[in-house]
């Protein structure tokens, strides 16, 4: 009689529990994340930054001096200071209107060598300009130019 007690408990088990369904007996489906790798990683490049170029030697650089401030001679005076500089000095050309402020002009390239004789006369470096036309076509062989205006010409005398 034990068998029995333990069959009816049983079944009677199954049927407090619920008889499993078609859908139940199906086998478990086990769904696996798939994770791919990342390919290689690319970082872009850091930004460069191009320095500028290094000024040359003052005694590479062709200077004409201009004078601006209606001061007579502050040309003349200009090409002195310029050549205690080491500078290759033109010789100076034909006034020009007055001004109250120096600019140095560069021609080409020469911008960085610009700067470096703004500085040098005790101007902001940046009081300097491309070179115009008209200071061109006076002294075509110049790659500066030193338009000296009343603020230069004041330091001059």
């Amino acid at each position: 009689m034990p068998v029995v007690i333990v069959f009816v408990g049983g079944l009677l088990g199954l049927a407090i529990a619920g008889l499993p369904s078609r859908e139940e007996d199906a086998p478990l489906r086990v769904q696996t994340a798939t994770t791919t790798a990342p390919g290689p990683t690319t970082v872009p490049p850091a930004p460069t930054t191009t320095a500028p170029p290094a000024p040359r030697p003052p005694g590479a650089v062709k200077v004409t001096a201009f004078n601006a401030s209606g001061v007579r001679g502050t040309a003349g005076r200009m090409n002195t200071r310029l050549r205690t500089l080491g500078y290759n000095v033109l010789p100076a050309s034909a006034d020009r209107t007055a001004q109250p402020n120096s600019v140095v002009m560069y021609r080409g390239g020469n911008e960085a060598e610009a700067r470096a004789l703004a500085t040098s006369l005790g101007l902001d470096p940046r009081a300097v300009a491309a070179i115009d036309p008209g200071v061109q076509a006076m002294a075509p062989e110049t790659e500066l130019a030193v338009i000296v205006g009343d603020d230069l010409a004041r330091r001059l005398q």
